[in-house]
């Protein structure tokens, strides 16, 4: 909330009072210059004002400090000194920070919000005051400043900091108090370094949930000694007992989660915000007595009975213990997964705290728009959530696109009208995951999510202009229609996948061909060698586009079964991303934590390297593409490929197999074309389908490859195949016949041997059955990559 609600903080908010002329004022010992503009900081390039701190000042107060100085420095290449109490230097406007400040101040920053960030920035003729209901808060008021005075923290680091360049400093006579839309605001996995603190990340800090119950460990030492003596505590799965989740009906599994929690309460008796939950994944337990705890309602988004009432039962139970001793302690757990759904049959206690957590949800566009269904029903989950009237609700989303590289995008169709959407709605406090933040791809939606979580109100248009302005000089007008372009992208079409499949139908050559034109007229504007840090900034733009672009090519050469290029272009990409990767945006040596802290101020985080194994690019992207190259160009050579569309039918009832759909020749059915490489299982109208699908497709087998080894290969499916040629089994992905190996996971390439099934000089039904009986948090399903027969040159040659 803003005290002045007429005005946006972050254009230059200032309520100026009006003064007719310029004079001498005689306070005491000091003399200040009064101007009709307001009091001087630093004047002619020479400091006007003195900081002045309390004697022993907090660390943030601290800090408050060290950035003034730092920033009026790089402004006016003068620098203010600092004092901690004493005697005021003469001549020298003081600058009152946190308990040094008038302790008056924050009855206004009461009035404002009352919340650890909030803050009241007070200038009069005589003196500048500013001064947080925390040492934080003190902090925030600083950077209230200094965005008066033109400063600007777009991205981490000298790149994204934009410093106006006067010899002279002045700071309109104001009050302005402020506090915080969002009571806390977190950006998940990024370290609390110069920028979060510049985005004003921080407020009333409390549990957001957790995966797992306290005092019933299941990972580790301690977890694996508790399963060897007390398995009965754990899920009963498929009749046996298994360390993955736990029997919450047994009352001894409530007996251990109370005593540790009265343990935890013991040393801070005033903590009012325990996260808990069960443990990511599956694996719930089958008893009767924890499936009489369900409410009967099958999640619809998983096809699987949700799990919420068990764990609101549960979570009554506990908090009944605890009523008499901690009558304000609130337990805060994910509505995630299975347990997304509101319960059905049990009335949760209003001390249990919901996380809205939609991980299988379109994680690209706003709640209004209308090209996405699952924003919708997303903002239906929270009202009906809201309807059970909880005390609070918080909200853990995803500002990134899920399980990708990171490749060029911007959320501003969702942040911008998302944000005050589920602040009405009661939601006060947001983390927000941005795992693997690439500042080369998008360097705007983080800076408009802090602003809006800060002030709801934020005039969004205002801020992009100048974003434009400032960040790009020369270069705006390319750069902003580059920007547009790329928003409408995302916001005005129907594709949510997540990894990075969603980029195969958005980035078509036309749209690729107009944002290509755009960096390349910026460039023109503003070249990297002449224009400084606009320069600078246009072509880390451009870097982050040139490896969106070498990966769309990869993929279309792959899709066409040529795996040479792809694989020559693979590599192109290694070595783009290798170095964005090393670019750093800001360093601190001094720091032994900073190749972890490092990776979120890198133009690309670190841990998409390519020599780093379990990235995303690896785990979706690389194997088919050095499966391929091996088999193609290495040790064997094509025989035939698979187009992308196949024929495709679901077979919810499963009758697939009885009624023969992997039969050679023609069949009857409802049987429609469905494409593998070029769009995604979701982005063909299947996003919440869970069951079994079968794929067909006629393919000629040249005569030539008579007399040698064929094998049919999948570069990876999502999550179970089995396999025909003309009606002769194969084997699964899992287990082939002819003793090949198989693979485990989804998205691996895998061989069968067909050579017998294969009739050579004529057409060859192919036929899948695929199982994806589990929803991907990606929206994928079916195959999910190029399929071919080839033949090794080496008869003897085995996989």
């Amino acid at each position: 909330m803003i005290a002045n609600p007429t005005r946006n903080p972050f254009q230059m908010l200032a309520i100026a009072k009006s003064l007719t002329l310029s004079l001498m004022l005689s306070v005491g010992l000091l003399f200040v210059h009064v101007s009709a503009a307001g009091v001087d900081l630093i004047r002619d390039a020479q400091p006007s004002a003195v900081i002045v701190l309390p004697a022993e000042p907090a660390a943030d107060e601290q800090r408050a400090a060290d950035e003034l100085v730092e920033h009026i420095g790089l402004i006016s290449g003068a620098k203010p000194k600092i004092i901690a109490g004493g005697n005021l230097p003469e001549g020298l406007l003081p600058l009152f920070l946190g308990a040094a400040a008038d302790p008056a101040l924050d009855e206004w920053s009461r009035e404002a919000g009352v919340n650890p960030s909030s803050f009241t920035l007070r200038v009069t003729g005589d003196r500048i005051d500013i001064r947080g209901l925390s040492a934080e808060g003190t902090l925030f008021g600083v950077y209230e400043l200094l965005e008066q005075l033109g400063v600007r923290w777009y991205i981490p680091g000298d790149l994204g900091r934009v410093i106006p360049q006067n010899d002279n400093i002045r700071i309109a006579v104001q009050r302005v108090s402020q506090a915080p839309s969002m009571d806390w605001r977190h950006f998940q996995a990024m370290a609390e370094t110069d920028w979060i603190r510049r985005q004003r990340m921080g407020g009333e800090h409390r549990s957001t949930g957790a995966h797992g119950l306290p005092g019933l460990p299941a990972r580790g030492a301690s977890g694996t000694r508790l399963f060897e003596e007390h398995p009965e505590l754990f899920s009963l799965v498929d009749g046996e007992r298994r360390a993955r989740q736990h029997c919450i009906s047994n009352p001894e599994s409530l007996r251990r989660v109370v005593a540790a929690l009265r343990e935890r309460l013991a040393n801070a008796p005033d903590q009012k915000y325990i996260g808990m939950g069960p443990r990511d994944g599956r694996g719930y337990c089958e008893c009767p007595d924890c499936r009489a705890m369900d409410g009967g309602v099958i999640d619809p988004f998983y096809g699987q009975e949700s799990m919420t009432d068990r764990y609101i039962l549960f979570f009554n139970r506990v908090l009944a213990e605890l009523e008499d001793d901690y009558p304000d302690l609130h337990l805060v757990w994910y509505v995630y997964g299975l347990h997304m759904m509101p319960p059905e049959a049990v009335k949760p206690n209003p001390r249990i705290v919901g996380v809205f957590a939609p991980i299988s949800m379109d994680r690209i566009r706003g709640m209004d728009n209308p090209m996405s269904t699952d924003r919708h029903t997303f903002r239906w989950l929270i009202d009906a959530w809201a309807e059970l009237e909880p005390n609070e609700m918080y909200y853990r989303g995803y500002y990134n696109n899920l399980a990708c590289p990171q490749f060029p995008k911007t959320q501003l169709d969702r942040v911008r009208n998302e944000i005050p959407a589920i602040r009405e709605k009661g939601i006060n406090v947001m983390r927000v995951e941005v795992i693997r933040q690439s500042w080369a791809s998008d360097p705007i939606s983080l800076y408009v999510a802090a602003r809006m979580m800060w002030d709801i109100d934020t005039d969004v248009d205002a801020l992009l202009t100048e974003f434009y302005e400032k960040y790009y000089g020369p270069a705006a007008e390319p750069m902003q229609a580059y920007h547009e372009t790329l928003e409408s992208a995302f916001a005005d079409t129907p594709y949510c996948t997540g990894s990075s499949y969603v980029y195969f139908p958005i980035f078509d050559a036309q749209r690729r061909n107009t944002l290509r034109g755009y960096l390349d007229g910026a460039a023109a504007l503003a070249p990297r060698a002449d224009a400084g840090l606009y320069g600078e900034r246009v072509w880390a733009i451009r870097q982050g586009f040139d490896r969106l672009e070498l990966f769309l090519n990869m993929t279309a050469a792959r899709n066409r079964h040529d795996f040479e290029t792809a694989y020559s272009l693979m590599h192109q990409y290694f070595e783009l991303n290798d170095a964005l990767t090393e670019y750093e945006l800001e360093v601190d040596p001094d720091n032994s934590n900073w190749i972890r802290l490092g990776r979120d101020h890198r133009l690309v985080n670190r841990r998409e390297r390519s020599d780093l194994r379990g990235n995303y690019f690896n785990r979706f992207f690389q194997h088919p593409v050095d499966s391929g190259y091996e088999r193609t160009v290495r040790v064997g050579e094509l025989v035939a490929t698979l187009a992308d569309a196949w024929d495709f039918l679901i077979d919810p009832a499963e009758i697939g197999e009885i009624a023969g759909y992997y039969r050679p020749g023609e069949l009857g059915g409802n049987w429609q074309p469905l494409r593998t490489t070029s769009l995604s299982w979701s982005d063909q109208g299947l996003h919440y389908y869970k069951g079994v699908a079968w794929y067909r497709q006629k393919v000629t087998i040249p005569a030539e490859f008579e007399g040698r080894p064929v094998y049919l290969w999948f570069g990876g499916v999502d999550n179970a195949a089995k396999a025909w040629v003309n009606g002769e089994l194969l084997g699964t992905n899992r287990e082939p016949l002819h003793g090949l190996p198989g693979v485990r996971g989804t998205f691996r390439p895998f061989d069968f041997l067909a050579t017998s099934a294969v009739r050579f000089g004529e057409p060859n039904t192919v036929s899948v059955k695929i199982t994806n009986d589990s929803l991907a948090e990606l929206g994928t399903g079916g195959i999910v990559a190029p399929v071919m027969f080839w033949s090794p040159h080496d008869p003897d040659w085995k996989p």
